[in-house]
């Protein structure tokens, strides 16, 4: 249950992650005198007024009327993957929606003309995520925060050729450093990196745009495994399982390309591959193409009436020396295949349901088994036309070998982890989202023995 304390700790974290960022950009900017020794102190603020609340027992009795205050008060939605596409998105929405002139419709047109201009686009995302742990093994009351920034650029250098570069920095791991999961609480769990150079690639667009190819230092998931409803840790799902399926073993970043054939709207086939030993900041060149990763898909994208859908089709192979996960002697397996699902329908203008399924090797993958299945519901509310509810399950079921080899009288090993999830996203304006969520992890790392998890959570999202 969701206790005082709990929501103390929770609070606490996002009032002195505000305490930071607001220090910061004092420290940095000329401000008036009086402002910078108020400081702002926002945990000064909330931690009394809270305190309050708990003794005066008025919490339960505010807590609808801050539902609707937060409800009533936010903007438009969108969801995208990079940051070009997001505020391509925001921007197209914002020009249906304002009839007035603002500041966000002209800097976007400004950012239109200079890319008229030069050929330069850009896209800017902040992500900012707290989460607490409410339930789980010896963690509970815990609270951690995890943020990056990404700063997209595309240069277009001749009709048809871009050159895309990626800017980006991660700090924390959240709380998936205290409860380790097959699907992680949140897909932008990461190192803390500094400032380092993700992506790196060339694209070309030929034969009218029916053929697109890309080569360089490049991320596969961003093209392979899509959905509509379901692909973007930051404004859709949170959890990993949620936003890729477990059993492609996609690499990070790795050297490689894809190219993709689409003659109309309703089918297209892309292929792909990449280097396997790659890292967020290593090319993974140490065996040469000795260890490559190969993706195919074929897509179609059938209408119902007006209701689209996406039915993808997903082959992958990876050539490396696997080592045999039930073998004392340590053989090896020198590639493993596997093959996909991910399906997205719209039942109706406001309703898409997705789905997507996920077979590996067990001899050489710990998860042998994969599906999730769930629901995006948009104007869930009344008038609230972008706002956005999205409910999700996700099951990664264990192989027999990794069950065998396993399991002892210490581990009890799961055949399969759960994770639950739902999320509401809602927008302040043009270019910030605040997207409340709860999860709940049954057999944590397929094991028998570790306590349910259950996790609430806030992710803040900047963008333009």
């Amino acid at each position: 249950m969701l206790g005082q304390r709990d929501l103390s700790l929770y609070f606490g974290g996002v009032a002195e992650w505000l305490n930071a960022a607001v220090l910061k950009t004092v420290r940095h900017r000329k401000v008036p005198r009086g402002f910078k020794s108020f400081r702002l102190r926002f945990s000064d603020i909330i931690n009394p007024i809270f305190n309050m609340l708990v003794q005066k027992n008025l919490i339960p009795r505010i807590f609808p009327l801050i539902v609707f205050t937060v409800i009533s008060a936010v903007g438009i939605s969108w969801a995208a993957l990079t940051p070009i596409e997001i505020s391509e998105q925001v921007a197209e929405e914002a020009q249906g929606q304002q009839a007035k002139e603002s500041w966000f419709n002209t800097f976007n047109r400004s950012r239109d003309k200079f890319a008229e201009k030069y050929g330069t686009r850009f896209g800017f995302v902040f992500n900012y995520c707290q989460q607490a742990i409410l339930q789980g093994q010896n963690d509970e009351g815990k609270s951690r925060g995890l943020w990056y920034w990404n700063l997209d650029l595309s240069q277009q250098l001749w009709p048809g050729g871009s050159l895309i570069v990626e800017f980006e920095m991660d700090k924390n791991k959240g709380i998936d450093k205290f409860i380790p999961t097959y699907s992680l609480f949140n897909t932008n769990t990461g190192r803390n990196i500094a400032f380092y150079v993700p992506e790196l690639y060339l694209e070309q667009s030929i034969l009218q745009d029916k053929v697109y190819l890309a080569a360089g230092k490049l991320d596969l998931s961003d093209w392979f495994d899509a959905n509509e409803v379901a692909d973007s840790g930051d404004t859709k799902f949170l959890s990993n399982s949620l936003v890729l399926s477990q059993t492609i073993p996609f690499p990070t970043k790795g050297i490689g390309g894809m190219i993709k054939f689409q003659p109309n709207d309703y089918i297209y086939f892309q292929s792909g591959s990449s280097t396997v030993e790659s890292t967020a900041t290593k090319v993974g060149l140490n065996r040469g193409f000795n260890s490559v990763f190969f993706i195919n898909e074929l897509g179609l994208s059938p209408k119902f009436g007006k209701l689209p859908g996406n039915y993808r089709f997903i082959f992958h192979l990876t050539r490396d020396n696997l080592d045999r996960i039930n073998d004392d002697e340590g053989s090896i397996k020198n590639k493993d295949l596997g093959f996909g699902l991910s399906f997205d329908q719209a039942l109706t203008s406001k309703i898409t349901l997705f789905m997507r399924y996920g077979f590996a090797d067990q001899k050489v993958r710990d998860i042998e088994h994969f599906w999730s299945f769930g629901v995006q519901v948009m104007e869930l509310i009344p008038a609230r036309k972008f706002d956005c509810l999205g409910l999700g399950v996700a099951q990664s079921i264990t192989g027999e070998d990794y069950r065998r080899a396993n399991e002892s009288e210490d581990l009890q090993v799961s055949r399969a982890e759960t994770i639950y999830e739902a999320y509401y996203r809602i927008y302040l304006n043009e270019y910030i989202t605040l997207t409340p969520n709860i999860q709940m992890v049954t057999n944590p790392n397929a094991d028998k023995a570790a306590a349910n998890a259950i996790a609430c959570g806030l992710r803040f999202l900047l963008s333009f």
